[in-house]
């Protein structure tokens, strides 16, 4: 009888133990938990705000390179059959110290994406059909992969492939941070 009551003896003091512990080890992660939650409120509230290098006022981007003036936009035949391509046209002014391609710009800072059957589909660059009906378009195209020197000014357009006909265009404008600074819809019927 001895016996039988050091082994229960043991075994409740072995199941003690077990609870002591799992207690503990409740109290040590709830204590971890709060002290990575605070820690992550310290770094977020520690986050600096960059300011925007960009900015757009009615037709006017002004990025830290120069000022792009967005003189007109157009839908055209593209140089993919059954296809057709939104373009903006532009005057870029450089106000960098060194001389610089206006499309390098362009394209990095302007995005365009379309909604075809409910899901968002990012437009590449277009290209134009060879035709006098797009003369004008395709010097102004060419013209945006000219150098233009500090100072000067160059007339010039971009242009995006449209995903689907006659669906609307929205263009986001960034600045050198990737931080978004406006977005514009520009339709295509």
């Amino acid at each position: 009888m001895k016996n039988l009551k050091k082994i229960t003896l043991i075994i409740a003091l072995g199941l003690l133990s077990v609870n002591l512990v799992a207690c503990g080890n409740q109290t040590n992660s709830s204590s971890t938990k709060e002290k990575v939650t605070s820690s992550k409120k310290a770094q977020s509230s520690s986050k600096k705000v960059i300011k925007k290098t960009a900015s757009l006022t009615g037709q006017k981007f002004q990025t830290p390179q120069g000022l792009f003036v967005i003189t007109e936009n157009h839908v055209t035949a593209s140089a993919t059959a059954g296809k057709k391509v939104l373009i903006l046209r532009y005057t870029f002014t450089n106000s960098s110290k060194s001389q610089l391609v206006p499309s390098d710009y362009w394209y990095k800072y302007l995005k365009a994406t379309q909604t075809v059957n409910g899901k968002t589909k990012k437009l590449v660059q277009g290209s134009l059909p060879f035709s006098t009906s797009t003369t004008k378009d395709d010097s102004l195209e060419n013209s945006s992969v000219n150098e233009v020197k500090s100072g000067k000014t160059l007339n010039a357009e971009g242009s995006w492939e449209l995903a689907k006909n006659g669906a609307p265009v929205k263009i986001k404008f960034y600045d050198s941070h990737h931080q978004l600074v406006a977005t514009r819809q520009y339709a295509t019927e």
